[in-house]
């Protein structure tokens, strides 16, 4: 199906745009529309229907469908555009509750709201339905990150968080960000030399550059033992 098309099947769910919650939130921009703490009007249950039925005509399947509405969702979490990425992840789960990549959707736009609490919530939802070791990979290490971030009040979940980033490496020894990512969690946990280790496994593996001053004060703290 073209973005055109997409673009006709979301002109479907229009209705759900402007809804708010009691708090004065956009229900499109609250994980699964808030369900099942809030109850879904008939009104919006028909316009789900609509939805569906469109989209799985121009992709086939409800399941590739989840992954179209996914994959523009991906596209807006890149640009930054929080909103429009969070409807798209809702109406991929809309598709497909059993789609492991709508709850890491979920999971990533609490992250960037500083909501750790409940973006582990989803990933863990997501790993437990995660189907392909190549994106699992990848899921793994951004748990290990926002176990990382949990870490950071509550030293014990800086054990979950190593636990992810050597599985995601077991998983796939070449994937660079695992490395890098598991070097910043091991400065944040104060292993230093650890740390120092995943830097040189990731450069090897032409990871992303880390910024200068995290080399700069890893090193200080290397001189300081």
């Amino acid at each position: 199906m073209s973005l055109n098309k997409i673009s006709a099947c979301i002109v479907i769910s229009v209705v759900l745009i402007g809804c708010v919650t009691g708090g004065g939130t956009r229900i499109d921009h609250v994980p699964m529309y808030g369900q099942p703490e809030i109850q879904r009007p008939d009104s919006l249950k028909k316009a789900d229907e609509e939805f569906i039925n469109k989209a799985v005509s121009g992709f086939g399947t409800r399941e590739r469908a989840s992954q179209a509405w996914w994959a523009q969702g991906e596209k807006y979490m890149s640009e930054g555009n929080l909103g429009f990425a969070m409807r798209r992840y809702n109406q991929s789960w809309l598709l497909n509750p059993n789609n492991y990549q709508p709850y890491w959707g979920f999971a990533r736009v609490q992250l960037e709201l500083g909501k750790i609490d409940d973006a582990l919530k989803y990933l863990e939802k997501a790993e437990s339905l995660v189907d392909d070791d190549f994106q699992k990979v990848a899921l793994l290490a951004d748990m290990g990150s926002a176990y990382t971030m949990k870490g950071t009040s509550n030293s014990s979940y800086f054990t979950k968080a190593n636990n992810k980033f050597e599985e995601s490496t077991k998983l796939d020894s070449e994937y660079p960000d695992s490395w890098r990512r598991w070097a910043f969690s091991l400065y944040e946990q104060g292993k230093y030399n650890e740390a120092k280790a995943k830097v040189d496994r990731a450069k090897k593996l032409n990871a992303r550059q880390f910024p200068p001053a995290f080399l700069s004060e890893l090193n200080e703290k290397l001189s300081e033992q």
